[in-house]
């Protein structure tokens, strides 16, 4: 590891990304999750609780609302809720159910941003902040890249549920996607599955101006 990194830092990131998932975490299952030994365990959840990134309830921690004042300092920058949020919103009520914007962080799809049209059904029932594998959704397959064809994977995360998914950047390696569900049992689903897929590219193309964004491929899962 370079000298020029602070291992202490690195340590109480570990802490608080062992969160992921749990509600509440004791020492244990911090040390467990971190593979940190339970006195560095310890001495980085009380750090983290001083400072108000952790909470403390008797034996057990909880991020507390500290942690989302960087998140909403990033979407903040990147004008998601003034640009981004209305063209979900305008595109959701076009599909008539809802549509989600991810961007990639190492194997991870982030959702970043999301809208559903009232009375919508949402499938997965994701919000901002929630990480997927890439490889379990169409959206995080968009952002494995590779130019890959449309495709359709039935099923493949929630049973009785088609993902599709376009780029929003290069389709050799993109950072950004869009992606909406439909029931597979849906009438007529072929023909769902084109127009679907042409209003994600439409909202792709609504959104080429966001740094480092351009009209992208699709997949289909």
């Amino acid at each position: 590891m370079s000298k020029t990194l602070s291992t202490t830092l690195l340590k109480g990131l570990d802490v608080l990304s062992a969160f992921e998932g749990a509600s509440s975490l004791t020492l244990s299952q911090i040390a467990e999750r971190t593979g940190l030994d339970r006195s560095t365990a310890r001495r980085m959840a009380l750090t983290l609780v001083e400072a108000r990134w952790i909470t403390q309830t008797g034996r057990a921690f909880a991020l507390a609302p500290h942690v989302l004042r960087p998140a909403g300092a990033y979407l903040q920058a990147g004008a998601f809720g003034r640009v981004v949020q209305p063209i979900l919103n305008a595109h959701a009520e076009t599909l008539g159910g809802e549509i989600s914007l991810a961007l990639r962080d190492g194997d991870h799809a982030v959702y970043v941003a999301h809208s559903a049209r009232p009375g919508a059904r949402v499938s997965l029932g994701l919000t901002v902040g929630s990480t997927l594998p890439l490889d379990t959704t169409a959206i995080g397959r968009v952002l494995l890249g590779g130019d890959q064809p449309s495709q359709v994977m039935r099923g493949a995360y929630e049973p009785g549920i088609c993902g599709l998914a376009v780029p929003v950047g290069p389709t050799h390696a993109p950072q950004a996607a869009l992606g909406t569900t439909l029931p597979l049992a849906l009438p007529q689903l072929e023909d769902r599955l084109d127009t679907t897929l042409a209003t994600l590219h439409m909202a792709a193309a609504d959104l080429h101006d966001m740094p480092g964004l351009t009209q992208p491929a699709s997949l289909r899962q």
